[in-house]
């Protein structure tokens, strides 16, 4: 005869051992959905801390009262600005540098030589704003023009046109997470794009 053992017949499984099963598979969904959760908030949290916000400001006078027209980009925001572009308009036209804004508002002539040797004109300083980075808090000049005797009359022309909304900017700009906002420089919302393109005319400097 063979001493092979008769096979066992199975246990029937208790009702507990379903309950603990099933406890043990929600717990893990919840820990997981948690889990999802918190690494949700915690990229939120991240990137918040790296928003930056850029505000265009403009002054007609200096620290010691001199009439001076200074137009600057603010990083108002937390974090670092890409600035991919800037974009200006004086009356419905895009403004490639600094001197065609002069040449529109200001008796610049360029076939006459530098502005600052031009009296009804006079020198501007100017700077960059596109394609550089503006910390938060940090502020960048692209434009300044003093007032002077000869040059009164433009000089207000273009005051003017920053009050009445004759000359308006915008810039499209990037967080270091390549998020990216487009905005006029109007309100708190910037538009929130995927990427800023290359507009058909850029300002310069």
């Amino acid at each position: 005869m063979s001493d092979i053992p008769p096979p066992l017949e199975p246990r029937p499984r208790h009702w507990l051992e379903y309950a603990a099963t099933g406890l043990a598979l929600a717990l893990s969904a919840i820990s997981l959905w948690v889990a999802v959760g918190t690494m949700d908030a915690n990229k939120k949290m991240v990137a918040a801390a790296s928003w930056p916000f850029l505000q265009f400001s403009t002054s007609d006078g200096d620290a010691k009262g001199n009439s001076v027209l200074t137009f600057e980009v603010i990083n108002a925001g937390v974090g670092p600005a890409l600035v991919e572009t800037l974009e200006v308009y004086y009356r419905g036209k895009p403004m490639t540098t600094s001197h065609d804004l002069l040449q529109r508002c200001c008796h610049y002539d360029p076939r006459l030589g530098p502005a600052r040797d031009q009296p009804r004109t006079g020198s501007i300083q100017v700077g960059t704003v596109g394609k550089t980075v503006i910390r938060a808090g940090e502020s960048r000049a692209f434009f300044t023009y003093a007032k002077t005797a000869t040059n009164a009359d433009g000089w207000e022309v273009l005051r003017k046109a920053v009050s009445d909304g004759t000359l308006v900017a915008r810039a499209c700009y990037c967080s270091v997470f390549d998020e990216c906002w487009q905005g006029a420089f109007t309100g708190i919302h910037p538009k929130r794009v995927d990427r800023c393109e290359v507009p058909a005319v850029s300002y310069t400097q």
